[in-house]
């Protein structure tokens, strides 16, 4: 955020932040100093606190280092999990929907009726994008940074720029949270007894449930627990298994389930009346206890060696036995409170403030599922396939044509399971590593296709697709197409996508910049690349990019040209 009080609030928060941990009390008892081994009863200490001008309506949600909460001022507030304030925003609205964070530090919220917001970790709006109708719950984040969400009877997939990548329509009305299913798709339960799954790019597959309605989903190493309406737990094996579904030996929790997660020994199911049940991926019990809830709503946690269980009153931390390690008491929270990584409890209080509460001892998240790579074994496998049934694959006309039909199923958000191919295609075409004609003879020492024109178009919608995986590519192009047209095209296209999860892009426009090698229109494409970059996530981790502009502003370029990087490092370095 900008602006000179904001600024102050934020060092005077920092230095606050620094001091209460100073003068915190010593650190929580391990289970093993409690006597007789019964849990350890926490009161709540805090760690620091943090005003929000009013009381927490949504949130808090911990995602990447980063605290989100909106309060009834109307503002939504970034904070780190160390207590640094580092962006807010005002909202026309005292709730929203949800909030839900990607692997980048940025969070997805509701807006308005039909809408969905996009936020920067500087809680700027990156973009948004409207449904059409009313979304059906909260959406869910790949771990590429696509978004999956029902909106009405239909599941839609947006890439990590907002654009649209299909739509497919629910056999049935879903009945359930969406969940992550093991390829890293989307999966919901439906009102016809069913579970319907989905690749990241839209192939589905629907399998029934035995017998009722799923209430909860959770998906651990391929295999899907099904947590019925009934109290039933139905574990099933990957889809591609010969065994057949487990019916569990619980019968029932005794309510309805509330909330599943999948955890390092199995899954973990709670209950509307408290009963916490874990089972392995057979289906077989492992243990049982009970949580007191407090009759409002309740979350479940799970880290590589506990499951956490926190209500409005408490949180709860278990071992893999099932033993209760510890036991935080809240006093005036209003709001279900979240968990860092980091042990800390973060929960917003109905005299303004969230609070934040020493608990465990810092845990280990559960591994997530990675990505696929865009890797260059995949890229010219699909090239020499083009070559083998097309007569002129790297011409240049041809190339466009097919070129300008992948934007079309791009622009009309209809892309959906051709993505990948689609992507692989493009990469090759930008790349130039198109084979040449079947029987045609040797290839020539030179990219294919010869000109720059199609190049540069692909890498255009490579940016236009919008995913992550396709930066590491765009940045080879980048640095090795001779052509000053090609380089810039990468360029924009990263500015297009807005991620640079590795830092790569960041690093190349550091080092094209050293010495002053860049021609004025490549130089151009890298100061926007970087705005963007900023733009899309509210700070720039890496700070090659600003050594970037600073050399491109002090360079010997045109004055447009420095002018706008001068431009950009001021918006940039004013936020670090």
């Amino acid at each position: 955020m900008s602006g000179s009080s904001w600024a102050h609030d934020t060092a005077i928060r920092a230095a606050l932040t620094l001091a209460l941990s100073l003068v915190v009390s010593a650190p929580c008892l391990a289970q093993s100093d409690a006597p007789d081994g019964s849990p350890v009863v926490l009161e709540a200490q805090s760690l620091f606190r943090f005003p929000v001008g009013g009381v927490t309506t949504s949130g808090p949600v911990v995602a990447a280092g980063r605290v989100w909460l909106l309060s009834d001022s109307k503002t939504l507030y970034v904070v780190t999990v160390d207590g640094v304030a580092v962006g807010k925003r005002s909202l026309s609205t005292r709730r929203t929907g949800f909030i839900v964070c990607d692997a980048f530090g940025r969070a997805a919220i509701s807006d308005g009726e039909s809408g969905i917001s996009l936020i920067n970790r500087a809680g700027q709006e990156v973009w948004r994008v409207e449904l059409g109708v009313a979304p059906t719950g909260a959406p869910i984040f790949g771990p590429d940074g696509r978004l999956y969400i029902v909106a009405g009877t239909a599941m839609v997939a947006l890439a990590p720029n907002g654009r649209q990548l299909w739509r497919e329509p629910l056999p049935a009305d879903p009945c359930t949270s969406l969940a992550l299913d093991a390829g890293g798709g989307p999966m919901v339960g439906l009102l016809d007894g069913s579970i319907i799954g989905y690749t990241a790019d839209g192939a589905r597959a629907q399998r029934p449930v035995p017998g009722g309605v799923p209430a909860v989903l959770a998906e651990g190493g391929g295999t899907v627990l099904a947590a019925m309406a009934d109290g039933r737990l139905i574990v099933m094996p990957p889809p591609d298994s010969a065994t057949a579904p487990v019916v569990p030996k619980v019968v029932s929790l005794g309510a309805r389930p509330i909330a599943a997660a999948a955890g390092s020994d199995g899954f973990y199911v709670l209950s509307a009346l408290g009963s916490l049940v874990c089972v392995d991926t057979e289906g077989a019990e492992r243990w049982r206890t009970t949580a007191r809830l407090d009759g409002g709503p309740a979350a479940l946690e799970a880290y590589r060696d506990r499951a956490v269980v926190l209500t409005r009153s408490a949180v709860y931390s278990y071992g893999l036995d099932g033993s209760e390690y510890r036991v935080l008491r809240l006093r005036n929270a209003v709001s279900t409170p979240a968990m860092s990584p980091n042990g800390t409890v973060f929960a917003g209080g109905a005299d303004w403030i969230m609070y934040a509460y020493r608990f465990e001892r810092g845990l280990s998240a559960l591994a997530e599922p990675s990505p696929p790579r865009f890797d260059m074994a995949r890229i010219d496998a699909v090239a020499k396939e083009e070559s083998l049934w097309s007569f002129s694959p790297s011409d240049d006309s041809s190339m466009m044509n097919r070129l300008a039909d992948i934007e079309k199923s791009i622009g009309s958000g209809t892309i959906g399971e051709e993505t990948v191919d689609a992507a692989l295609y493009m990469s090759a075409a930008a790349m130039g590593r198109m084979e040449a004609p079947f029987g045609s003879g040797a290839s020539v020492p030179a990219p294919t296709p010869r000109g720059a024109m199609p190049r540069a178009y692909a890498c255009n919608l490579l940016g236009m697709l919008g995913l992550a995986q396709a930066v590491p590519i765009l940045v080879m192009i980048f640095e090795r197409d001779k052509d000053p047209a090609v380089r810039a095209a990468a360029a924009a296209a990263i500015a297009a996508i807005g991620l640079d999860p590795e830092g790569l892009a960041m690093e190349a426009f550091a080092r094209a910049t050293d010495g002053g090698r860049l021609d004025a229109q490549a130089a151009l494409a890298v100061v926007d690349a970087i705005d963007s970059l900023y733009r899309a996530n509210g700070a720039l981790e890496d700070r090659s990019g600003i050594l970037a502009l600073v050399r491109i502003s002090g360079g010997n370029y045109s004055r447009v040209v420095r002018s706008r990087a001068e431009q950009a490092l001021k918006r940039v370095s004013s936020a670090q």
